[in-house]
């Protein structure tokens, strides 16, 4: 069942999460017209940014920012859904078994890079890293977030490789700058291109290990040693991207977003 789409700031009233309003939580934030109350220990174990946003008052009796729903932190830089996809992090049930989709994994994503959150950035590469995504998808993926281009080479290699040339929505996704160089590769891998120039006319020649230091010398990547030399490559990257992991837990089951009025009577029963 997909997320359902987030009531808009001027047709919802102020709401506690259903999943995410914690009695047992010592923080409270606002996102969006959504009360959140969860552990502050998360953030203030991962996230400098967090650190300081949630720092005691320097004021004798005065609590600390977020401590009451009266008083919550308000975070501007973030929609409720998102929060609660990326509060399903630390509060997935399911021990350390993820299962997102692409689009989820990159709005966690998003608030990690921003927020300072190392370890749940790390998390995010290697879940994106399992998911089988096309090589666009995975290129636009890992661009939009300035993650190690070396991760890419595979799929590079699949975009040169291919018979069918890029088309206009794939350009799109991949940028002007991408394109080109995808094109250059396509071309140097197949000699001179004798036809019409919308396809590259002959078989691809390159392959191997030529085919990688073509990919990597055109994309201007640093070389990736595989043979236990001193530099194995990127350390996010799975030892067979043919492995996968059954993953259990299904992210839209937590990360929908329910709610219900601050002052529901029936909340004790939560």
């Amino acid at each position: 069942m997909p997320i359902p789409q987030t009531p808009t700031s001027a047709t919802v009233p102020l709401m506690r999460h259903r999943s995410y309003f914690i009695h047992e939580g010592d923080v409270t934030f606002k996102v969006e017209n959504f009360i959140f109350r969860v552990h502050r220990y998360f953030f203030t174990r991962e996230s400098a940014h967090f650190r300081s946003l949630l720092s005691s008052s320097t004021i004798p009796g005065q609590d600390a920012p977020g401590s009451s729903e009266a008083d919550p932190v308000v975070l501007d830089d973030a929609t409720s859904e998102a929060f609660a996809c990326f509060l399903w992090v630390f509060y997935n049930p399911q021990y350390s078994i993820y299962k997102a989709t692409a689009d989820q994994w990159s709005s966690i994503l998003h608030l990690a890079q921003k927020w300072a959150f190392k370890y749940v950035e790390e998390l995010c590469i290697r879940e994106l890293e399992k998911l089988d995504l096309s090589p666009v998808d995975r290129i636009h993926i890992y661009q939009l977030h300035g993650l190690d281009p070396t991760l890419l080479v595979d799929s590079f290699s699949t975009l040169t490789t291919r018979d069918e040339p890029i088309g206009l929505e794939e350009g799109g996704k991949l940028g002007l700058r991408i394109s080109l160089q995808i094109a250059r590769a396509r071309e140097m891998s197949r000699g001179p291109d004798t036809g019409n120039g919308l396809r590259s006319p002959s078989p691809v020649k390159v392959q191997g290990p030529d085919l990688q230091s073509l990919i990597l010398d055109i994309f201007g990547l640093p070389k990736i040693h595989t043979n236990g030399a001193a530099h194995p490559g990127p350390l996010t990257a799975p030892a067979k991207r043919s492995d996968k992991v059954d993953r259990a837990s299904a992210l839209p089951a937590v990360c929908t977003v329910e709610y219900f009025p601050l002052m529901d009577a029936d909340y004790h029963h939560f």
